[in-house]
Formats: structure tokens, sequence, C-alpha cells
């Protein structure tokens, strides 16, 4: 029998496919984001409903087996009956079947973490078994004796070496038994034996193990998960705290047995987990890594979950949900089906569960994971679909197969291949000397990147604009901001004049003219901040109304543009998206220059904006923001479309950066040319955030994540209120983490204000003369092209995200070196805010606002409302920006931003900044698109997985 045959099957079941082998292997990678669980409701009644949902599962088992093995590596746990209903650890048997019957020639999966913490967990559970009285009796003061430090530990031992047949099996029977022969000689022969044979194997496993779980930066996951204080004890003693508490409450009655085991399985699963994690895909970090393209699939039984079976799925999901966004959770992917009404909730823990109405939107959420804003806290999704019944009639679909690739040869192979080929060329004296130095992490120099030639082109005037060369310029930002509002009013009276005097002409041939409203941040607080902006609306209102103006058959439509302020930090902004609401309302019949039919602006993402954004939406009017990066303002609604790559992308570049990238000057002289001899990637973070900000908040959140995901444990998030903070507190827990840990990189998520401060604070601390790196966000960018901070270059290595390439750069397209012309024409070549991305990205969500407004024009003269606008949003969209390439999907569920929007870091320089990394598509064509960046483009450029 197939798959039941219900609306959107086919669609799932490609999904599901894409989902389980996707065409990214990136996506697998530890800071990616976890597929939601899919739960199916079969429907049906007993005997019926068991059927059925064997024949989904068989069907999902069919696709990843192969003929003789298995595709990729999964578990259906329960396939066998349990021992002890209600009492079976299911991922237990999720750890044995994803090491069973490895794919072929992809290596077995090294579960060592699992094994231990499998072995540890049976042994408790089967000593809480045994009776407290009668024969093989156990009380309950020598079951907590046995399963603590010293005892715990040889007995673990004791079971490996019966099961091993390794060295551990050989050594213990070099300790001779002391009975039988000459007792005085086995007496000796014992003396002498034992520490050697004996002790000292079981003392070197305990610290083999303790530094493993507890005290290593690379697998100290259980120190990390529980955040440990005192990691020097022994392993056995830590983890045996907690196998002692759940041992003595599996004998307790049946609701503290269920907690016990609920901790039991979590246990399990965190440790499975941090197992997979280091096993997950690598470009050339291995033969067994590069081989795993594939998620671990768990097919998951869902009986009534009030039934004793019942309970050990919901124990399962309640453990996969406290450790779902845990490191190596991106690897696996649960799909039940049975009954599943019940077990979200008897899971003990908030889901966000969405039941939609076919499984063609679960597969949309499949290929496109619902995005959770960056709140670690937030409750994740859970996917639900019920069949209908009709569905089961038939034969169902057929299921194809997965096939993976299969490599020619085993891992094994090729490992003993690559170090024949490496013996051989060190025997030919071919010098292989390591990319990356002596030392993990240490490179030879560091990433600096590159100056970008400032060779723009000739300053070009807009054709038929008639405004002279300089006339933005000005070195006061108050007064070029002024300048700007000048020309776009005269733009605004030259489409109405263009308006009035086609007025009384044949539809076909009056100019169509329409209103946009700019929400800009108050010139009040650094007139910088809404200048490039203003001035990137200036030149795009000025290209396309002329444009306008001169086309003869009239589709275009000419937009005025209706600015206002939204005070200091947006303050206003909620206020003045109440009046750009009731003025859509009152204009909505005039048909005319008054007609409102869109927002552009929104520079920051913070509540104010968010909610200005939400209103907007509620009265269905559309909305592109122009750098608010943050996921959560894709909450506000679906007349709300941003224009900048979230914050998701963003974290992942910056934590790539401060991991892999060699940013961190290393002590040893300097190098030639004086710079460093060496650099170093980072092993902590330390965070700063304003906790009330939005922005701040939720990547400073991101970037903890991804980083710890990285190196448990390495990321520290500090709170710094901003402007009502204290920097010089900042600056000294900041010395401090860097004194202990000199590969330590600071990730300022905080405005850009506050930096200012911490900055002159930190040069009075003891680390003065210590050079700190710092990354931070596009708010750094406008205060390095102001000139707002000074900083000693040696004392400071400084990288910020930007979003657009320096003037000049090779892979910019025509469109953006066209604006770099004009922008030099009109506000001078060598203008300091000349390569600051607010102004490209003003330009372009007013570009995107006017193709709409010809869209609706096109289909229906004089149409062009905010709800036929809107609808053209809707369509798939895709245009070539001053920012690079604009593509928005049909549909663009989630309000999301342009797929795979170019993203720039740069590092802050006393003269012009060097580009360090760039991102994504600067352009339509496949040559204008950037996957790989670093030292010789070995790391994978962040990407949409849409």
């Amino acid at each position: 029998m197939g798959f039941p045959n219900d609306e959107g099957a086919t669609e799932f079941l490609r999904a599901f496919r894409a989902a389980v082998y996707p065409e990214r292997w990136q996506v697998l990678k530890p800071a990616s984001t976890p597929l939601p669980p899919v739960l199916l409701d079969t429907g049906g009644f007993g005997d019926e409903r068991c059927a059925r949902r064997q024949r989904v599962l068989d069907s999902l088992e069919r696709a990843l087996r192969t003929g003789d093995g298995r595709a990729v590596a999964f578990s259906r746990p329960q396939q066998l009956p349990p021992d002890r209903p209600g009492e079976e650890l299911l991922t237990l048997r999720v750890g044995r079947d994803l090491r069973t019957q490895p794919p072929r020639h992809v290596g077995e999966l090294r579960l060592r973490d699992f094994e231990f913490v499998a072995r540890m967990v049976s042994y408790a559970i089967r000593l809480a078994r045994l009776p407290r009285e009668g024969d093989g009796a156990l009380t309950d003061a020598e079951l907590n004796d046995r399963l603590q430090g010293r005892e715990l530990r040889d007995a673990l031992y004791a079971q490996r070496v019966a099961e091993s047949k390794g060295p551990a099996h050989h050594l213990a029977k070099l300790v001779p038994a002391a009975d039988g022969g000459n007792l005085v000689l086995a007496y000796l022969s014992r003396l002498l034996s034992h520490p050697l044979f004996y002790s000292l194997p079981r003392k070197l496993w305990d610290r083999r193990w303790g530094h493993r779980l507890l005290r290593s930066r690379r697998y100290g996951w259980y120190r990390a998960w529980l955040h440990l204080a005192h990691p020097a004890r022994s392993v056995f003693d830590q983890v045996g705290d907690v196998v002692v508490a759940q041992g003595l409450a599996l004998r307790g009655p049946g609701h503290e047995r269920q907690n016990a085991l609920l901790e039991l399985e979590k246990l399990l699963l965190r440790a499975l987990l941090s197992d997979l994690h280091r096993s997950h895909p690598a470009r050339l970090a291995g033969p067994w890594k590069r081989r795993r393209r594939t998620r671990r699939v768990v097919l998951l039984e869902l009986p009534a979950a009030d039934t004793p079976q019942g309970h050990d799925a919901a124990r399962f999901l309640q453990a996969y949900r406290s450790a779902y966004r845990a490191p190596g959770s991106a690897s696996l992917f649960v799909v039940g089906a049975g009954e599943p009404e019940g077990h979200p909730e008897a899971a003990g823990q908030t889901w966000h569960r969405q039941d939609v109405e076919s499984l063609a939107v679960v597969g949309q959420h499949l290929t496109d994971p619902p995005a959770e804003h960056g709140d670690v806290e937030a409750a994740p999704w859970i996917l639900g679909r019920r069949f209908a019944d009709p569905a089961f009639a038939g034969e169902g679909l057929p299921v194809a197969r997965l096939r993976p690739p299969a490599p020619m040869w085993g891992p094994r192979l090729e490992a003993a291949a690559i170090g024949v080929v490496l013996a051989a060329l060190i025997g030919t004296g071919v010098s292989m000397s390591p990319l990356g130095g002596a030392d993990e992490g240490t490179y030879a120099r560091c990433l600096d990147g590159t100056r970008v030639s400032r060779g723009a082109g000739k300053p070009e005037e807009i054709l038929d604009l008639h405004v002279a060369r300089n006339a933005l310029r000005d070195d006061d930002p108050a007064a070029a901001y002024r300048k700007v509002l000048v020309q776009i009013e005269k733009n605004n009276r030259r489409a109405e004049d263009d308006e009035k005097a086609t007025a009384s002409a044949p539809i076909e041939e009056q100019y169509v003219v329409r209103t946009v409203v700019y929400v800009a941040p108050s010139p009040t607080e650094g007139a910088y901040k809404a200048l490039s902006e203003l001035r990137g609306i200036w030149l795009a209102q000025s290209r396309f109304n002329t444009e306008a103006h001169r086309d003869s058959s009239r589709s275009r439509v000419a937009l005025r543009v209706d600015v206002r302020d939204a005070g200091p930090h947006f303050e206003r902004a909620e206020k003045v998206a109440d009046g750009i609401v009731r003025d859509v309302e009152r204009t909505r019949a005039a048909r005319d220059h008054r007609t409102v039919v869109g927002v552009i602006g929104f520079a920051e993402s913070r509540h104010e904006t968010r909610a200005a954004a939400r209103v907007l939406s509620e009265h269905q009017v559309p909305a592109i923001s122009t750098t608010a990066s943050a996921d959560a303002m894709e909450k506000a609604g679906p007349y709300y479309r941003p224009m900048a790559p979230n914050d998701d992308r963003e974290s992942t570049l910056a934590v790539q950066l401060a991991h892999e990238g060699p940013v961190i000057e290393a002590d040893g002289g300097d190098g030639a040319g004086g710079g460093p001899a060496r650099c170093e990637s980072a092993t902590q973070a330390v965070v700063v955030s304003t906790e009330a900000d939005l922005y701040s908040n939720e990547i400073g959140a991101e970037f903890v994540r991804k980083f710890d995901a990285l190196e448990p444990g390495g990321a520290k998030m500090l709170r710094y209120s901003g402007d009502s903070g204290d920097p010089a507190e900042i600056a000294q827990q900041i010395c401090g983490y860097v004194t202990a840990n000199p590969r330590t990189v600071v990730y300022w998520s905080s405005r850009v204000n506050s930096f200012s401060s911490f900055l002159s604070s930190y040069t009075r601390t003891e680390c003065t003369g210590r050079t700190l790196t710092v990354i931070g966000g596009n708010d750094i960018t406008n205060a390095e092209l102001n000139g707002d901070f000074k900083y000693n270059v040696s004392e400071l290595r400084l990288y910020h995200t930007a979003h657009v390439l320096p003037a000049g750069h090779e892979l910019a397209n025509n469109v953006a070196r066209r604006y770099v012309r004009n922008y030099a024409y009109y506000a001078g070549p060598d203008d300091k805010w000349r390569d600051d991305g607010h102004g490209p990205m003003a330009h372009d969500a007013y570009l995107v606002m006017s193709a709409a407004a010809d869209d609706a024009n096109a289909s229906n003269r004089q149409d062009v409302t905010p709800s036929a606008l809107k609808s053209k949003l809707d369509n798939r969209i895709a245009l070539q920006g001053t920012s690079g390439a604009i593509r928005y999907p049909q549909s663009n569920p989630g309000s999301k931003p342009p797929r795979d929007k170019a993203i720039v870091i740069e590092m802050a320089t006393e003269g012009e900044p060097r580009l360090v990394a760039y991102c994504g598509a600067f352009g339509l064509g496949p040559e204008l698109r950037r996957t790989t960046w670093g030292p010789d483009d070995s790391l994978d450029c962040p990407a949409d997985s849409r």
C-alpha cells in the first residue's frame, strides 16, 4: 500500500524527500534552524487507526531504504514491541537504530557520548527495578551508594571490559586472582599489578570522560547544559547526582516514576544530539563528515496519549522539546503518525502548534521553516495535519526511494589513500605546512580585508532633471538634509503640474500621480542618519518621475514623496502611522496625487516601528522598510515587506567571522610590514545588547545561540541599557573576560551612541594598549562614515556589517554603478556618506513601490490604490537594485526580505574601510552571486533556505 492520497500528498512527499536530503547541505550545520516536528493524524478507530498509522510510516520508511539497506540513517523506535509499555526510553532505541546498518560507504556513525550515558542509564534502571526485599534485594541506601562515584565508575568499567575485546579487556586479565597456588606470591603479584592494571586504567577512564563532558571547550555539553559550577569533580559524581535522584524516583509511585523516566530521556537525548552535532557535514573536514549530507529521521508512532505506549511517545516529544534548539538538533527530523491529540499537551511544555489545511502547506513549512525571531525562549513550531478518511481508500501514492550519491569507496579506504599520498609527498620533500599554522585556529596573518579602488566612474546627471551639479552638497548634515527636502518638493510640484495639465484629457492620456509616505528618523538626533536615505529616495524619485514625464503611453506612475518625521528613536512612529491611515481613508476615492498608496522608511527595528508597521498592515496599507532587519518585524503583518537581510543571516555571518576567521591578534611580535605575526579565531564571545531594544535583543540572542552551537558555553551576554547605562562597568567586565581568555571577541549589538562611550571607558581600564576585536552592526557604519568616534587603530580591530559594496567594486551591477555616478554628480564624488547603505536601501524600497504602481496602472488604468499595489507586491518580483538583486517569491510568505539579499562586512580603518566579506545576490545574474567567502573562499555564505 502506498502513501494515503490526501490533498497535497504529492507536494508533501516531495518536501519530505528534500528535507531528508536537502539540496544545500549547509542547512544541516549546527547554527541552522531545526525542522519543526510533523504529527499526522490518521483518523479511524481501534485496529483501523493502528493499520493507518502503520501504512503512513511504512510508506515513509520505504523512501529511506534501498533494496538491500538504508539510504539514510533513520529510526523507527516502536517497531518492536516494548518490554515494559509506558516505561520504554525511546531514545535508547533511536541511538541504537541510527548506528545500525549505515548507508553504503558513508561510515559508521560514532555515538561515544550517547553510548557512555546509555550504559549509565541502563545500569541505573536495572538496579532500580530490583526488589527492596527478598532474593536479590537492593535497599535504597545500597542503590544510592552503587550509583555514585567510584562504585558507579567501577561497575560501568567492568561492563566495558566484559563487552570489549580491546585494550581494556586484555589489561584486566593482567590482574591475577588472589586464590590458589602460592598465596604469598599471588598477593605480592596482585599488590604490584593492581595499581598499574586495575586502578590506573579506571582513573584514566574517569579523567577522560570528565574532560570530555565537563571541562572541554569543544565537547563539554553536560557542563553547559546544567550550568555546573564545579566541573573539577569526577564525572561519575556529577552525572551520578542526576542518576541517583532519578534511580530512587523510579521506585516511587507512578507520577514520580514517569518524571524520572522523563529526566533520563532528556539526558539520553542531549548526549545523542551532542554526538550528532560533532558529526555535522563539512566541506573538507574529512572523509566521514563529507559523506554526511542527509538528516537523521525518527518515525514515531503516536498511540492515544493516555495509553502506556502513548506515554512513551509523549515522553520522547517532551524530551525533544527541551532539546529542540540544542547543538545537533538541526540534523534530526521527527515525523509522527497516529493520534497526535494530547501528545504536545502531554509533553508538558509549550509548542506553537499549527494545524494546516493540507499536506501541501506542511511541505511548504518544511521547505521554509517558520522563523523563531531570535527569541531562544519562544515556543518552537509543531505541524499537524489530519488525513481525510477517503485518502486511505485505494492503493495510495507510490513513494520514490531516496538515492543520495554513494561514494565509490568507504571513508576508511579514502583516509588510508590520503595518508599514503601525503606520506609519498613528504617523502619526496614536498612541503605540506598546515593552512592554519601550528595551533588550531591560529593563522599566519589577520583577516584585514582588501581595499577597493574608488574609481566609480565619471559623475553623471539624470537626463531632463535640470538640477545643478553639487546641488545637494553641504558639509553640515542638517543643511544638506534641508537641501534634499527642497528638491523633493520640486519633484512633487512637477508631478502635480503634469497631472493638472492632462486632467481634462481622455483617461488613457492622463498622467497618473500618487503619493508615498516616507517615515523618517528625526534629523534632530543626527541628520546624517536620515540624510542618506533621503538622498536615495530623491535619486529614485527624480529618475522614475522623469521617465514617467517622458512616457508617451502614460503607463508609468509618478510618485510624490510625503516626508514625515517619526521623532527621536522613532518614538512617534505609531502616531505617524495612525495619521497615514486617516489620510489613506480620506483620499481613497480621490484617485489623484492626494491618494496615499504606500509607505517606505522604518530605518530601525524598534518596538515603536513594529507597532507602526502593524497599524499599517491592519489597515491594509503596503509598507516597505529600508534597513530594519529584525526577524520580529516580519510579525507586523502581510502588508509589511523588509528590504534588508534579516538578523538570522547577519548573525550567522558574524558568528562565522568570529569563530572561523583570524580576527584576534595573537602574541608573538610583529610580522612583516609591522603587522602581527599571528592571528587567531575566537573561542569566546562577549555579546553586549540592550534588552529593551528589539533589534539589539534579537540579534544578540541569535549570536549567542549560534556561537554556543560551535563553542558550547563560549558566549557571554552583557546587558547594557544604552543611554542610562554605565559604560565604565561594561568596559571593566569586558576587560576581565579578555584578560581571562585573550581569544575573546566582542559582538556589539547595542546602539552605536553607547559604543562611543564604551570605547572611551575601555581605554581607562588595565586592558589599555591591548588590541580589542569588536564586531558590530550597520549602525556603526553610519557613525564611522560620520567620524562620530575616534580610536587608536593599533588598539581596536573593528568589523561592522553593511548593506552595499563600496563604490567602485567590480561585483556591483549596472544599476548600482549608475546610482554611484548620479550620487557623485549631485552630492560630490568625495562625499563621506557615499558608501552608506541607507541611501541605496531607501532607493530600492522606492523602486519596488514604483514598480508595483506601474504594474497596477498597466493592469487597470488609474486603479492605483493600496490594495492594487498589495496585489502586485504579492506577485513574484525580480528587480536589479542598487543594493543588489531584489527577489520576492510568489506571495512572499511571512513578509520575508528579498531572497539571499546582499550583505557585507567591512573592517574600519583610519582611511577608507576594507572589504572583509560579501555574500548574497549582488545582481540578478549568476555571475553576480557570492556563495563563499573567507581565506581561499573556504567558508559558505549564509543563504535563505527558501
